[in-house]
């Protein structure tokens, strides 16, 4: 029998929706991680009808954290009354979960992040079942969770992650009803994409890292089917995934052996240390974003990911053919670095990557 274990990148715009499809013959299990941007729902829409045709069933939803480019596209599916169906269960953590992590400080939260939990209440969708206390983070989890046959392996949030957002979002309602749309301020300034040929001797040095609430907040994991690992690290913050990682990669003699590594926020060259990258040994790196707000993916993200990373071949998948990630389709630079590039070939926004492939030579 065919062994299915792929992923889907669907147009989300800057942000992140994906489905994870894994199954030996017959009739497939398929989770979904975020919604991306409103927009992006028109899309999941139509892959769900495709789920619901097979006869087949979304096993599990995972909105990873609140930030708008992630659970607009959420909200607007569960929001629909003619969607094809529901997921089976879903992993998420309010202002309640957040509650149960760390200290309690009243009673507000924000308003998207309210809207999706009042809607998993209202359709009386299982949440955060196999965890305890209800909540989504490594503490509360078991060392390793199964859905239907997919072993997962919480890497991201903590519980001091957590605490801390559940302070902001008390301060949050104080905010005015303009602000309450999403959790950030006015994006990075706009940069000019890289010139090519690109030397990533020049962006390899670390950096500052991503200490944003929100994002240390993300649901990250490793999903596992028939010895194939994926890493779905949503906007978490680098060293909690490193020293997560830790300890696996210690048992597997130093790194961690992965087949695909979705890059941490896009491609943020904050989300991608080389403390992260030498705790894997991972060929594969897929990058959802079309660069609108942020620019992302930035230079230095994966330039620490082809020099820090294991030696041989390596695969860069984008979702978006934009002008901050065509550069890296330039000739020179692949030959010099020894590295694929792969961007869509019809629809922009959609890429998929089948996991059991073998791509190294």
């Amino acid at each position: 029998m065919a062994t299915t274990f792929g992923l889907k990148m669907l147009p989300a715009l800057d942000g992140d929706c994906m489905i994870l499809t894994w199954g030996d013959g017959g009739a497939l299990h398929h989770m979904i991680v975020d919604g991306g941007r409103k927009s992006a729902y028109l899309h999941l829409f139509d892959e769900l009808s495709t789920i619901k045709n097979a006869g087949e069933r979304v096993d599990l939803y995972v909105l990873s954290h609140v930030d708008a480019d992630h659970i607009e596209g959420a909200l607007a599916y569960l929001d629909d009354v003619n969607r094809p169906l529901l997921p089976e269960q879903v992993w998420y953590n309010g202002f309640e979960e957040m509650g149960r992590a760390g200290p309690r400080t009243g009673v507000r939260s924000m308003r998207q992040g309210d809207d999706w939990s009042k809607a998993i209440s209202r359709l009386r969708l299982p949440l955060n079942s196999p965890f305890k206390e209800g909540v989504a983070s490594i503490e509360k989890a078991p060392s390793v969770l199964e859905v239907k046959g997919l072993k997962i392996t919480m890497l991201s949030p903590a519980a001091s992650h957590l605490a801390a957002m559940r302070v902001k979002w008390d301060a949050y309602r104080e905010t005015t009803a303009s602000a309450r749309a999403g959790t950030r301020g006015p994006g990075k300034i706009a940069r000019k994409p890289v010139a090519t040929p690109i030397s990533i001797e020049d962006y390899i040095a670390d950096g500052e890292s991503d200490s944003e609430l929100p994002n240390g907040t993300s649901i990250a994991l490793v999903a596992e089917w028939q010895g194939r690992r994926v890493l779905l690290a949503g906007d978490a913050h680098p060293d909690l995934l490193a020293s997560s990682l830790a300890p696996l990669a210690e048992k597997e003699g130093g790194r961690f052996r992965l087949d695909l590594l979705k890059a941490s926020h896009h491609g943020s060259k904050k989300n991608t240390s080389r403390q992260l990258i030498e705790a894997i040994s991972c060929r594969q790196l897929a990058i959802s974003t079309n660069g609108s707000l942020h620019q992302h993916p930035d230079p230095e993200a994966i330039a620490r990911f082809l020099h820090f990373g294991v030696e041989g071949p390596k695969d860069i998948w984008f979702n978006y053919a934009s002008e901050w990630a065509l550069p890296w389709d330039d000739p020179a630079t692949k030959e010099k670095y020894g590295y694929r590039a792969h961007f869509p070939t019809g629809l922009q926004g959609l890429i998929e990557i089948d996991v059991m492939m073998d791509r190294e030579s």
